[in-house]
């Protein structure tokens, strides 16, 4: 179903510009070329014949955008890791430098903390409030979900607007354009991020040091074998210092140590275990699982003996703001080349990673933030015409998702090495943008600037680590469904509302699981998971009949 999906939307776009398939050839980077390797090839005819489309695409903009003769302000949600940068106001003029002239639009950036999100969106868009661009933040402890919105109709439906306007996007996305629908759907653009990712603790160098400590980065490490080098941390700083960095309410970090499929949402409507690498496509209640308690009773054994702040429910600095206060050994998450240099030039110290999962490929991930059209959007056309220039490679001076994603050549970053186009090894400048934006969430990662100790191998390095994952076949056949809870929207609700209030009690520690977590089972049971389960089962076994 992916292929052909990919096959029409993009055949669409190219004859919309007037060119008939197979005319030319992209020059995309070399990410790009590691999703299409992934892609059967029909696929990558398709993405050839859309990129043929691309070199007229800007003159179709350009013609589209005089159609009423006025410039279209488009607000855009950015995600902060809780503070504005400095210079928002430089980039946000800079943006609109480059996309006045060419489309016709400005843009107004909306910065927003990454774990206020969900709620702000929800609430802007239920009073009405313009929104143009819609970040779906997909991302470990702030994860959301196009189905938050769809299953109460906030979004507008891109097939169109995509073949149309999105001729710049097929070819660097490849497949991975499929994470952005819900059934025949297309609900958001993702961003070009990497396929997948493994996951690990990462803590302080010089802690590590002190304790005589180094990771071996070939070793998959247990909760039990990350359980003794916390207790060395405990006894040598004491009270008051805290192994592992969490924050929030409402979810946990299982996913850190198990490989897990949440099927396009946060997991709350049904997962598959191992993440379905092992074949196996049944959809189940986590929560109800050994695997899950026997999570929770580890985490809770970390809880009592005093690695986990007792107040994470309700703690509301970030995993930055706490590496900072040099009170935490380290954090858990993603690990991908070059996934630890913004934090270490955040906090000043160089991280060291155990690993806990071997990377997959995952719809999550590989869809960490995606693009959406809010029905309140009042100029749909002019927005994808924007969204659209975030995918091409331009050079660094014009390059719309660089500015996003870096900021401000100069005020944010000053080059150490260009490599080419938008590709430049950086050093920070006296600016904050790095420090509070996250440069993943925008157009092509693989063509934005990377900051130091980066070399400019590190674009070669993101390519190879997708390429690994495919030739270790480590993409499971689930990959790119995504959930559609319409009609079971009233459980999906009512079973939010009960994880919103167990979750993160059994899953960060702070509660007994052999106590709280069959409470917590009932309450789903009540809410109706069930209910949702069945359905995601029938729908994922429909999506999988098609492919």
């Amino acid at each position: 179903m992916k292929g052909k999906k990919l096959i029409s939307v993009l055949l669409s776009a190219a004859m919309t510009a007037g060119i008939l398939a197979g005319c030319g050839s992209a020059s995309g980077s070399t990410a790009s070329t590691a999703a299409a390797s992934a892609a059967p090839a029909a696929s990558a005819a398709a993405t050839s014949a859309a990129s043929s489309a691309a070199s007229s695409s800007a003159a179709a903009q350009t013609a589209a955008s005089s159609d009423n003769g006025e410039d279209y302000n488009i607000k855009m949600q950015i995600v902060t890791w809780g503070q504005n940068p400095d210079e928002l106001a430089d980039v946000e003029s800079a943006i609109n430098a480059i996309v006045q002239p060419e489309i016709g639009v400005t843009v107004t950036l909306e910065p927003i903390a990454a774990w206020d999100l969900i709620n702000e969106s929800n609430m802007e868009l239920t009073a009405g409030d313009k929104i143009d661009l819609l970040c779906i933040f997909s991302y470990g402890q702030a994860m959301d979900s196009i189905a938050n919105y769809t299953s109460k109709n906030m979004l507008r439906s891109l097939n169109d607007l995509y073949a149309q306007y999105g001729t710049d996007i097929g070819p660097v996305l490849g497949e991975e354009i499929n994470d952005g629908y819900v059934g025949d759907t297309l609900y958001a653009i993702p961003a070009k991020a990497t396929l997948g990712a493994g996951y690990g603790f990462s803590a302080r160098k010089d802690y590590l040091d002190e304790m005589g400590i180094t990771p071996d980065p070939d070793k998959i490490y247990t909760m039990d074998e990350l359980t003794d080098i916390f207790q060395k941390y405990k006894d040598k700083y004491g009270d008051g210092h805290y192994a592992l960095s969490l924050y929030g309410a409402g979810t946990d970090v299982y996913s850190t140590f198990n490989p897990l499929e949440t099927l396009g949402g946060t997991g709350n409507n049904g997962v598959l275990l191992d993440s379905g690498l092992d074949g196996n496509t049944k959809v189940v209640d986590l929560f109800e699982t050994d695997e899950y308690m026997n999570y929770c009773k580890q985490i809770h054994s970390w809880f009592g003996a005093g690695f986990i702040n007792p107040d994470v429910n309700t703690i509301s600095d970030d995993v930055t703001s706490q590496m900072k206060s040099g009170n935490y050994l380290g954090m858990v998450g993603t690990v991908y080349p070059g996934s630890l240099v913004g934090i270490e030039n955040n906090v000043g110290v160089e991280f060291e990673t155990f690993n806990t999962v071997a990377p997959y490929a995952s719809t999550t991930a590989s869809s960490m933030a995606l693009w959406a059209i809010p029905t309140t959007c009042e100029n749909p056309e002019k927005t994808m015409q924007f969204l659209n220039i975030l995918y091409q490679d331009r050079d660094l001076s014009k390059d719309v998702d660089s500015l996003l994603a870096s900021g401000l050549e100069g005020k944010s970053y000053d080059v150490t090495q260009a490599v080419s186009g938008s590709k430049a090894i950086v050093k920070a400048g006296t600016g904050t943008w790095s420090k509070w934006v996250p440069d993943t969430l925008y157009g092509n990662y693989y063509t934005t600037p990377k900051y130091e100790p980066n070399t400019a191998d590190i674009y070669d390095q993101l390519a190879a680590f997708d390429k690994g994952i495919t030739d270790a076949n480590r993409i499971p056949k689930t990959f790119g469904y995504v959930f559609d809870p319409a009609a079971v929207s009233t459980q999906a609700a009512a079973v939010t509302s009960v994880t919103s209030q167990y979750r993160g009690l059994v899953g960060y520690g702070a509660a007994d699981p052999e106590e709280v977590l069959p409470e917590f089972i009932s309450a789903l049971k009540d809410a109706g998971i069930d209910d949702i389960i069945a359905e995601n089962q029938k729908q994922l076994d429909a999506w999988l009949a098609k492919k």
